[in-house]
């Protein structure tokens, strides 16, 4: 088979501005990168929401990016602003994806770094793969991770099901 001519490979990330978010960004632009996938970089509004919500979204979208690489990305992305409800429009959006990579929930309480209705919709609902990430600088009662060098990127051990 000719690249380009299978399935087109894809990595789908769920980004909404938090530091963890951010995180599940540069996981996602570097697990694309090792899968030569396209990325899709997603962020979800309600769907009662108006079109000056969609404007922010898609600049909040451009600035997440810049953020992790102000070089631009190695690769075409695709950014979508979606309608709905977060966890459902990740899962729907990251069918027949390779991976969906989610931020942890940014305030989760000790010993619970995976918490948050999207994280646990996700895991118990995605077809695929899912990575959860937390960006360890803004987890203080981590210090451990901190020392280890691994600020600002996904845990080693990230979630992965099915």
């Amino acid at each position: 088979m000719q690249p380009g001519t299978g399935p087109r490979r894809r990595v789908v990330v769920g980004v909404d501005g938090t530091p963890n978010s951010l995180a599940a960004l540069r996981r996602a632009a570097d697990q694309a990168g090792q899968r030569d996938a396209r990325l899709e970089i997603v962020y979800v509004i309600p769907a009662g929401a108006n079109g000056a919500a969609e404007a922010s979204g898609y600049e909040m979208l451009n600035m997440a990016v810049r953020h992790v690489s102000p070089r631009g990305l190695d690769r075409p992305a695709d950014r979508l602003v979606a309608r709905g409800k977060a966890a459902e429009t990740l899962v729907q959006l990251s069918a027949g994806a390779e991976l969906l990579v989610i931020g942890a929930r940014i305030h989760s309480g000790y010993g619970n770094l995976l918490g948050g209705d999207v994280v646990s919709y996700c895991l118990s609902h995605a077809r695929g793969t899912v990575d959860i990430c937390a960006d360890q600088r803004a987890h203080a009662a981590q210090p451990a991770a901190q020392a280890a060098g691994r600020s600002g990127a996904c845990p080693p051990r990230s979630q992965g099901v099915k």
